[in-house]
């Protein structure tokens, strides 16, 4: 019974909300964007692409049709991510008696796909992922090997304390490997920083805005000396989304299973109301096709974001913005903004041999060589922060600031571990679309919105208490 209740839960969970990922769900993106909002979903073709690839991938694991090679599976909305380290790990065993296959599933399908499996008891793959949006979703699926225990004997101390919270269960076994660290802050485009805001110094920015309440006047101030050309920040979900993560480490459920929001949700939309009286947003939703080409088109100066952003959206949206973007620790602090995890499922017969992949990946220096230069991601193991080499380095666009040092030395450390439950992408689902009803209806209030958003929620989980 407690299985067929849960399955309800977590099928209306994936019904309900679009899963909608800003982590790798670009077409060309194989990131963490971890994004909460309206995220560029994967192409149809795509989609069909992984629908071919899996009927093809059946029982693709074990032994293949020819016997030639054993094969580890791996369903995935980010493929080529592991490409350059793929190719290192063969190298480093040329006996191994397998290979990798990547069967393309989307984002915004994979929870579904997931639970389907977990269901039915259908084909699933040897190796899985689950995105920060909605892993406590993921992990309350019993398809997850524990790392714990043997053969694996995963020992969580060598990562950062920070990304315990997102790599455990709610029996808090360790069953997912985080594949970087993602710490997020305030970029800028230092141009219009220096014609409107009077600076482009990094120091200086950080001075002038401490408090959600700075961010609101100076916005204002913006609006008005541009005569409504340039605002401050692209779009109201660019600051209910920053909101929502800087509070990610509280739990959207209470001790007695409730959903408890309301505190975090209500601020939310109180700023969000006082902001949009300042005119310090446009009305560009976040991680649309709009909002992305505003990187280039200079009509907004600061964008909340985190360290995939920087190959993700800048240099492929303003590749002519040379020396023109910087960050800085925005008010309230730097945060932790999405991630992916990674783990096997019970059922694998490639369980050893996909352990030592994640190992080699994930959880070793050779690997970190990789994933740094091949995918841009820096791994969460704490040995490897002993090297101040490891975090040297910027990006055309960010000139001479040292961005890695910046983002792996300054935020990161100071990134609270994050609260799963398996209402959380329900909760921003919500509050995204109320706040899109707020920027398109001026007259909706703070008070307004909770109504809203309380009454969406509660529609979704009607068997849960909502408070």
């Amino acid at each position: 019974m407690k299985k067929k209740k849960l399955l309800s839960i977590l099928l209306s969970v994936a019904m309900l909300t679009g899963i909608l990922s800003g982590c790798g769900s670009k077409p060309a993106e194989g990131t963490d964007a971890g994004s909460q909002t309206s995220g560029e979903e994967s192409t149809d073709e795509a989609a069909g692409a992984g629908d071919e690839q899996q009927a093809a991938g059946d029982d693709a694991s074990g032994d293949t049709a020819s016997g030639d090679k054993k094969k580890i599976v791996l369903w995935t909305w980010a493929t080529g991510q592991f490409d350059a380290v793929r190719d290192a790990y063969f190298e480093a065993h040329p006996d191994a008696d397998w290979e990798l296959e990547e069967v393309v599933v989307a984002s915004e399908d994979y929870l579904t796909k997931l639970q389907q499996g977990y269901a039915s008891g259908g084909d699933m793959p040897d190796l899985l992922m689950a995105e920060m949006g909605w892993r406590g979703s993921a992990f309350a699926l019993d398809i997850w090997e524990n790392l714990e225990d043997a053969p694996y004997n995963f020992d969580r101390s060598v990562v950062m304390d920070s990304v315990i919270g997102g790599m455990v269960n709610s029996q808090d076994q360790v069953i997912g490997i985080e594949n970087a660290l993602n710490p997020a802050f305030m970029m800028y485009r230092k141009d219009l920083a220096k014609e409107y805001l009077g600076t482009d110094d990094r120091m200086e920015l950080e001075a002038m805005f401490k408090t959600y309440d700075d961010y609101a006047k100076v916005g204002a101030q913006v609006y008005e000396k541009s005569g409504g050309a340039v605002t401050l920040f692209p779009g109201l979900q660019d600051v209910s989304n920053m909101m929502m993560m800087q509070k990610r480490n509280v739990s959207n459920v209470d001790a007695e299973g409730n959903v408890d929001v309301s505190g975090k949700v209500q601020r939310v939309f109180e700023t969000v109301e006082a902001m949009r009286g300042a005119k310090a947003c446009g009305n560009l939703a976040q991680y649309s096709t709009e909002w992305s080409n505003s990187f280039a088109e200079g009509n907004s100066i600061l964008y909340p974001a985190a360290s995939w952003s920087v190959t993700y959206w800048v240099e492929p949206y303003d590749p002519e913005g040379i020396d023109n973007w910087g960050m800085f620790t925005p008010a309230e602090g730097g945060f932790g903004w999405g991630g992916t995890c990674y783990g096997i499922y019970k059922g694998s017969e490639m369980k050893e041999e996909a352990w030592d992949f994640i190992q080699f990946c994930l959880l070793s220096e050779e690997g970190a060589k990789y994933m740094k230069e091949g995918s841009g991601f820096f791994l969460p193991v704490k040995s490897l922060y002993d090297d101040p080499e490891y975090t040297r380095g910027t990006r055309p666009n960010f000139g001479s600031q040292e961005i890695n040092a910046f983002m792996m030395e300054e935020i990161s450390p100071n990134i609270p571990e994050a609260s799963l439950s398996i209402y959380d992408n329900l909760v921003s689902d919500s509050v995204n679309m109320v706040v899109q009803m707020m920027g398109a209806d001026e007259s909706m209030t703070a008070e307004d919105a909770m109504k809203e958003f309380m009454t969406d929620l509660q529609s979704k989980i009607p068997d849960v208490t909502v408070k």
